[in-house]
């Protein structure tokens, strides 16, 4: 199942993952206080955006936070475009000087090989562009 921040919506295809060891990865607590580890990084220079993507492997249980609130998801998926995609970047750099017009940041409930599909799997995706100020939603993404 995949999942926007909004609602549980469409399928799989709209958010495929990438598997590259994040059990290995360096946990980071969210404003949520919920814990992710950074899969990977993806440099889609075709969308001019990062993709960061994040394990979450209690995203899925009934009990989990953003079951109790969704619109923590927003807050979360907010702060790690923030702080973590900003922090690849020297201090002072606007991203879009280098071209980077936003982000795209994924949790999903287990690692999935970038462009496939699983159907069993939980998937939140937001985009996010760039601003002066950090990261504002992207909502030319809901719109053809």
């Amino acid at each position: 199942m995949t999942c926007g921040w909004r609602a549980c919506a469409m399928s799989a295809l709209l958010a495929p993952g990438l598997g590259a060891g994040a059990a290995g990865a360096d946990a980071i607590t969210l404003p949520s206080g919920v814990v992710v580890h950074e899969i990977d990084r993806i440099w889609d220079e075709d969308a001019a955006a990062i993709r960061i993507r994040y394990l979450v492997p209690r995203l899925r249980e009934p009990a989990s936070l953003y079951s109790a609130d969704p619109e923590r998801v927003l807050t979360d998926m907010t702060w790690l475009c923030e702080t973590q995609i900003r922090r690849l970047f020297a201090p002072g750099t606007d991203p879009r000087d280098e071209g980077w017009e936003g982000a795209i940041v994924t949790m999903m409930d287990r690692e999935i090989p970038f462009g496939e599909i699983d159907a069993e799997a939980t998937q939140f995706f937001e985009g996010f562009l760039f601003t002066m100020d950090g990261c504002t939603l992207d909502l030319d993404l809901y719109h053809d």
